[in-house]
């Protein structure tokens, strides 16, 4: 099955375990219009440039999934998506 990507030289930009933190990057993927692809162990995911991926649909659970974009689109992908990448971590009440 061919895919829109296939002319593309894809890097992985962000590998995630929950559907929270996919569903996050891929919306920040899409709000700045960058295309991407979804891989992990889900059958249930379906590949695809933005907004095809269906995450929406996806139910809040644990999985191991990574957000692929073209090379060019690297490094404001990296970027963008480092707050996911390297959360800050919440002080403890007081």
């Amino acid at each position: 099955m061919s895919s829109p990507f296939d002319d593309f030289d894809l890097v992985d930009v962000l590998e995630v375990h929950d559907t929270f933190a996919l569903r996050l990057a891929a919306a920040t993927l899409e709000d700045a219009g960058i295309s991407y692809m979804i891989a992990g162990d889900r059958p249930g995911f379906t590949m695809g440039p933005m907004g095809y991926a269906e995450v929406g649909e996806m139910p809040l659970c644990n999985c191991q999934s990574v957000i692929q974009v073209a090379r060019e689109d690297e490094k404001e992908a990296r970027e963008l998506l480092a707050p996911i990448a390297n959360p800050e971590p919440v002080p403890p009440d007081e």
